[in-house]
């Protein structure tokens, strides 16, 4: 150490001026090592399309360049915005009641819905769908035919159709959304009475000996006719274009009534509720 450096920290004169060079030093060489990596980040919110994005810049090359696509994160949808797909394919189960003097031929049902079709853009697309609603007879008629046969019967509805229905999805962003939907097409209505008949005594290894019947038809009748359906429904958005709904519709069949020359049970007026998944 030089004289004049051992005689300023004897007198206290040069302290301030060793510690501004040893500060400059030092900042000097932090800029210098985080030279070589650089982060920027941004949150931003846009209420159109509900997106916030992070992002975050690595060096292509060394090592903080990790192996995770070069470190960037991906734009997320923190609403759930669901993804847009032309190609809509859809399947569903659930229950139909009956309406007005629907209640008079047929009691609660379930039903089944299978469809597909072509979304036009992510407000309005067309299916192609095929339902199908089972329900039962009532009590009253069942007796009521039964008196007429000389014999006990069971009965059973069934209706279905292939419809082309256009959809209105009237809210696609977020987790959650709502369309309306109706259109019509072809159906076709049975309607079976039947009666079990014994066949004889069946043994089993496990069960033992036990009667077996069989339901041998008593009275069936037909009808195709043309139907509309229109009403609404919730979606849940799962992700990859994934989503649950809920719809209910109120469902209108002209079925022909019965007269003098012909068969039939009028026309049907059902709501059929449906639970699925729609792609």
């Amino acid at each position: 150490m030089s004289r004049s450096v051992v005689c300023l920290f004897k007198s206290g004169r040069c302290l301030p001026a060793l510690f501004l060079g040893l500060a400059v030093a030092a900042s000097t060489a932090f800029a210098q090592s985080s030279s070589s990596t650089q982060y920027s980040s941004s949150a931003a919110y846009s209420p159109e399309d509900g997106v916030s994005t992070l992002s975050y810049h690595a060096p292509a090359s060394g090592q903080n360049s990790g192996g995770y696509g070069n470190g960037g994160y991906h734009q997320y949808s923190q609403n759930g915005e669901p993804e847009f797909h032309h190609l809509a394919i859809e399947a569903g189960a659930g229950f139909n009641a009956p309406l007005g003097n629907t209640k008079a031929a047929q009691t609660w049902g379930w039903g089944l819905k299978l469809g597909g079709g072509w979304n036009f853009n992510p407000h309005f697309g067309v299916l192609l769908e095929y339902e199908f609603n089972h329900a039962g007879i009532p009590n009253n008629v069942l007796a009521a035919v039964a008196s007429q046969a000389g014999v006990g019967v069971n009965g059973s509805v069934h209706v279905w159709g292939f419809t082309l229905d256009p959809i209105y999805y009237y809210k696609t962003t977020g987790a959650w959304g709502g369309y309306v939907t109706g259109g019509g097409g072809f159906y076709r209505k049975l309607t079976d009475f039947s009666t079990p008949v014994f066949l004889g005594t069946a043994c089993d290894f496990f069960y033992g000996c036990f009667p077996q019947y069989s339901n041998v038809t008593v009275s069936h009748f037909s009808s195709n006719q043309g139907g509309l359906s229109i009403g609404t429904g919730l979606t849940h958005n799962l992700g990859n274009g994934a989503k649950l709904f809920a719809e209910a519709r109120y469902l209108w069949v002209d079925s022909p009534p019965s007269t003098a020359t012909s068969v039939g049970s009028g026309t049907v007026s059902m709501i059929p509720v449906t639970f699925g998944i729609r792609f």
